[in-house]
């Protein structure tokens, strides 16, 4: 696996709330999936958990962004559109109680925009993924 599909990877797994830990060394990703019901998966996946917490400084951890770095990511997204009003409507929305929930009404209420935000928000994740790796020195 490339470094960017590596980091691809990572990206599309922490994005849905799972933790990546990356080898130091060979750069395997071991994934750690919160969404795993299956006791048998479970009882595997702590398993696996506890031997890399042994060995933790062999590994990078990555897990979910902070909820201030969504939000962060959440308010430079209006810079990146050319239409004003959607802009500002987004910015508003940020501004207001509930900021996070009221942002995403005014993404879902258009498909375009909706799209565009999803793509954004894949660049801003991948970004975050790779500086978190170069400031670990694997790549």
């Amino acid at each position: 696996m490339n470094k960017q599909d590596t980091i691809k990877e990572i990206a599309r797994e922490i994005a849905i709330g799972n933790t990546c830990y990356v080898n130091r060394k060979s750069v395997k990703i071991t994934t750690i999936d919160y969404s795993i019901e299956d006791a048998e998966k479970l009882a595997v996946q702590e398993q696996t958990i506890a031997e890399i917490e042994r060995k933790i400084e062999k590994y990078l951890k990555i897990g979910k962004l902070s909820a201030e770095s969504e939000l962060r990511i959440m308010k430079d997204f209006p810079d990146e559109l050319p239409d004003k009003s959607i802009r500002k409507q987004l910015s508003n929305a940020l501004n207001r109680k509930n900021p996070v929930r009221n942002f995403m009404q005014v993404i879902e209420s258009d498909m375009e925009l909706n799209q565009h935000w999803r793509n954004f928000k894949v660049e801003e994740y991948q970004r975050w993924v790779s500086n978190m790796m170069i400031e670990a020195y694997i790549y």
